[in-house]
């Protein structure tokens, strides 16, 4: 019996990949309906690639489906989102702890790197350029810390963390200033060699992103 063609591997993880960008950025906000034909229509693809798509964005919490009413971009509650922080925070500041103890003049230099960029960024008032280069400063510490295992944890979860800064960003919270002084805080604290100081002003930074989901509501 004639099997049928399979779709490229390739392409589904490209599927995958572009929606799961479009979620992140915002172009997909928070809580949006997916429509399979739409999303297919806009990839130039058919809907079985965007159908597997929205099934493995499911396992990573960025896509949730309903019976009856379809696929949606997934809007976490005020304590889901105070949940992810404090994970979050967990993770960070771990990583920043061995980043300094065991690669800190590459973590600085990345760090200094982010923080350049996220300046002319807010100059320019770009915030989707200012939400990239932030998360690549916090990556800095996972990049560095010289643990796989932390790092494959914290990149399997970070997703909807991401989704909801970028939400928090884009609704027009005056916060950004805040977040680059913070930032610099942070940097500065490194370069003095005082972890711990990092370390708390990291947990308190990442923890101004719960507050101001719920100020939104």
């Amino acid at each position: 019996m004639m099997k049928a063609i399979q779709i490229p591997k390739s392409l589904i993880e490209e599927t995958i990949t572009r929606i799961r960008d479009a979620i992140l950025t915002g172009e997909l906000p928070l809580g949006s309906k997916l429509s399979e034909q739409r999303l297919a229509d806009m990839l130039g693809v058919s809907r079985s690639p965007v159908a597997q798509a929205l099934a493995v964005l499911k396992t990573e919490g960025l896509v949730e489906v309903y019976p009856k009413r379809g696929s949606f971009v997934y809007m976490p509650d005020a304590r889901t989102v105070s949940e992810l922080c404090e994970y979050r925070a967990i993770l960070e500041t771990a990583a920043l702890q061995l980043s300094l103890e065991r690669q800190s003049p590459l973590l600085l230099t990345s760090m200094r790197a982010s923080v350049e960029a996220m300046e002319g960024a807010l100059q320019a008032k770009d915030l989707q350029a200012y939400s990239r280069h932030d998360m690549a400063f916090h990556l800095a510490f996972l990049s560095h810390c010289d643990n796989r295992q932390l790092e494959s944890a914290y990149s399997r979860s970070i997703s909807t963390v991401i989704g909801v800064r970028t939400h928090v960003f884009m609704s027009g919270s005056p916060h950004p200033m805040r977040s680059m002084d913070e930032h610099r805080q942070i940097l500065a604290a490194c370069e003095a060699g005082d972890p711990q100081a990092a370390c708390r002003l990291l947990e308190i930074h990442i923890h101004h992103l719960d507050k101001d989901f719920i100020n939104m509501g």
